[in-house]
């Protein structure tokens, strides 16, 4: 479909979710609309499905992760591959029951985001020992440690059965190229990551990226809208100049309820372009995209909330002084 086509079935979903009850807020629902954007059936259908994995998720995790909007998100990836609840909570509990209590502790959201890529990019036989096996491998030094980026990253290596000695060579070798480059060197790690995950050419990349990189100059919403970071990630998925103009157009057109605040337009108007296209997003890396998008928008949200109620105490004490 075209990104005309794509946008408009967003909207629709977008307001599946909020014409019933519970609904998650705002922008939970374009994130979780922006997830089924692959599915045909009926947003109404859709949409109740997703309602009913997430009542089913509050049932059974309580006060344990994944909650409040992310609770949500995970209902709509699971919706958008058929995905049981059940299978999820086992495949969570499996990752617990596999690690002792040091390195459970050690697991992102108590194992929530490994289990749901398990989940998304594997068959039936949820790949527990291959997980474990990818995340040791992969593991950096503690001060730079992140459970959230190695399990994430381990989960979708370990659900597609690749090797770990491969994927460390083919970061190495695509952290030459980025360090090579002035422009891209603080994303080094970023970019190999990337390319292994993808199976990307390196060299390919970085000229997309220079590309990219050169257009920031001749077009002024991609300097205010577009970093380098986000450039390394775009030109290893494959995506050129003509690709970024089109996620501009649409974070344009994106309704004005979705904030400009941490990038969450530009985010779910990559989601949109890129919803479909062959080659470019498997389940487990479109999961990626929409949980990193998710959590960038409650972070933003807590943020403005606090700055906010600091705002309002401020004036309240100014004006009683």
């Amino acid at each position: 479909m075209s990104d005309a086509d794509n946008l408009a079935r967003l909207e629709a979903l977008y307001e599946a979710f909020r014409e019933g009850r519970p609904r998650p807020e705002k922008v939970a629902c374009w994130l979780s609309a922006a997830c089924l954007l692959m599915r045909e059936d009926d947003p109404d259908a859709l949409v109740a499905q997703v309602r009913d994995r997430q009542a089913a998720l509050k049932s059974e995790l309580g006060w344990r992760s994944p909650t409040g909007a992310l609770r949500w998100l995970y209902a709509a990836m699971m919706t958008q591959n058929d995905i049981p609840v059940e299978r999820f909570l086992a495949a969570r509990a499996a990752l617990q029951d596999h690690v002792g209590w040091f390195e459970r502790a050690s697991l992102h959201a108590g194992g929530a985001r490994a289990a749901l890529m398990l989940c998304v990019g594997s068959s039936e036989d949820t790949p527990i020992e291959r997980f474990l096996a990818m995340r040791e491998a992969l593991q950096p030094p503690w001060w730079r440690a992140s459970a959230s980026v190695t399990d994430t990253y381990a989960a979708i290596h370990a659900a597609r059965g690749d090797d770990p000695a491969e994927v460390l060579a083919l970061r190495e070798a695509a952290e030459a190229v980025f360090r090579a480059n002035p422009r891209s060197r603080g994303h080094t790690r970023d970019g190999g990551k990337m390319c292994a995950l993808l199976k990307a050419d390196p060299h390919e990349a970085m000229a997309r990226f220079e590309a990219l990189d050169a257009a920031r100059q001749t077009h002024k919403a991609l300097r205010r809208h577009a970093f380098r970071q986000r450039f390394v990630q775009w030109a290893i998925q494959g995506l050129g100049v003509d690709d970024a103009l089109a996620i501009e157009t649409l974070r344009q057109a994106v309704p004005n309820s979705v904030t400009s605040m941490g990038g969450e337009r530009t985010a779910l108007a990559h989601l949109v372009h890129t919803a479909g296209r062959s080659g470019l997003q498997d389940g487990a890396l479109s999961a990626m995209d929409a949980v990193i998008a998710a959590q960038t928008a409650v972070m933003v949200s807590v943020i403005t909330a606090s700055s906010v109620a600091v705002t309002a105490s401020s004036s309240s004490s100014g004006s009683g002084s």
